[in-house]
This record gives C-alpha cells, sequence and structure tokens, in this order.
C-alpha cells in the first residue's frame, strides 16, 4: 500500500511539472529564453533560471557555481532541502547591507551597473528573485554556521599530517611556509573541511525524507 502510494505521488509530481512547463512555454516560442522546470523537491520547484542564475552570476552560497548543469542542479536540491530546515528554526533575518554588500560584490564582476542588470535579466531572473536568493543563501550560511560550528579538535599529529599532505596551499612569498608557522591556518582548514563532511553526512540525509524528482 505505502509502495502504492509512493509510487502516485511520483506520477503526480511528473504529471504536476509536464504541465508547469507547458504552461511556462505557451506562447513563448519567439523568446529567446524558455524557461523550464528541471526538479521538483517535494512540492518545490527548481526551474532553468534558477541553474543559470548560479552558473553565470555565481549566486550560491553552498558549493561551487562551477561544474554540469547537472552537478548544479543538485546543488541546488540541496538548497531547498537546507532552506527547509532553516524555516523551521528561528534563524535572524539577514540586515538589508549584508543583503546589498553581497550584491555590490556581484556587481564588481561587471564592467558597469547597466551589464550586470542586463547579465541577470538574460537568465530570466527578476530584481525581486535576485534579492530573495541573496537573502535566503545568507540565511542559510547564518544556519550552518550556528549548527555546524563544534568539531573534535585535531590533534597535533593530525595536523603535522595535515600540514604534509596540502603544503601547496601554505605559501607566503613564493615560499611554502613551515609547519609552526602555518599551525593555526592548518587548524582552521581541517576543522573547515571536517566540518563539511558532517554538513554533506547531514544533507545525505535529509535526501532521505523528500521525494525528489528530476526532469529531463
Amino acid at each position: 500500500m505505502l509502495d502504492a502510494a509512493r509510487h502516485l505521488r511520483h506520477v503526480y509530481q511528473r504529471a504536476f511539472c509536464v504541465l508547469l512547463f507547458l504552461v511556462l512555454t505557451t506562447g513563448s516560442a519567439k523568446q529567446d529564453l524558455i524557461d523550464k522546470v528541471v526538479a521538483t523537491v517535494d512540492r518545490q520547484i527548481i526551474m532553468l533560471s534558477d541553474v543559470r542564475a548560479v552558473t553565470e552570476l555565481g549566486v550560491l552560497v553552498m558549493g561551487s557555481n562551477e561544474g554540469s548543469e547537472t552537478q548544479v542542479i543538485s546543488r541546488l536540491v540541496n538548497r531547498v532541502l537546507i532552506l527547509v530546515e532553516v524555516d523551521r528554526f528561528l534563524v535572524s533575518e539577514p540586515l538589508q547591507p549584508e543583503i546589498q554588500r553581497r550584491i555590490d560584490e556581484l556587481k564588481e564582476h561587471h564592467s558597469t551597473v547597466k551589464s550586470f542588470e542586463t547579465a541577470w535579466k538574460s537568465v530570466g531572473m527578476t530584481e525581486e528573485r535576485l534579492y530573495r536568493l541573496i537573502r535566503n543563501d545568507l540565511r542559510i550560511d547564518s544556519y550552518l554556521r550556528q549548527r555546524f560550528t563544534s568539531t573534535a579538535e585535531p590533534t597535533n599529529a593530525e595536523l603535522l599530517q595535515y600540514h604534509k599532505e596540502n603544503q601547496v596551499l601554505y605559501v607566503h612569498n613564493g615560499s611554502r611556509l613551515p609547519f609552526n608557522d602555518a599551525r593555526e591556518l592548518v587548524r582552521d582548514d581541517l576543522l573547515e573541511e571536517r566540518r563539511q563532511v558532517i554538513i554533506q553526512n547531514w544533507i545525505a540525509r535529509l535526501h532521505e525524507s523528500v521525494e525528489i524528482v528530476y526532469v529531463p
């Protein structure tokens, strides 16, 4: 009975995606950009314009903005899953100056304000959606920092091993830093690496709790 219900839910979701795609594209054949659904997470939708915003504008906190379309969609799925958790807890709203600072950072990748506006409009982004996207990215960043702060303090032997394996990361004026000079940097990097492993394991568990449909 449960398997049948899940199958029926899956069928309904795919039918909904197809219907929404038809609604979005009807009458828009003459437009340069046709948006479409690329995935659904439970009942939340990820659009092609979201993928293009990530790859072309770099508006994403979670993970790299580079990679194939499939990889970017996967990171956007993770983002939706995390936002569900963010909304369940009392995460403070980012201040307007924080949001504006992030927008200004994006603008720095363009020669003029006009070219920046042209860029986000070209990927189907509106000013309101861009603002909301950045706001939610800041909320995610704040939530992850609050929830995943403490990891096991590495031993000196672990720090030495990490430094040995990653010496190329610790360079100053063209010379590799000895361990004693790089120790605090090594500690911070190792703690962050461990933190990311914990976060990725947590995200993997979130995947098990919802229905995710990828639309080709």
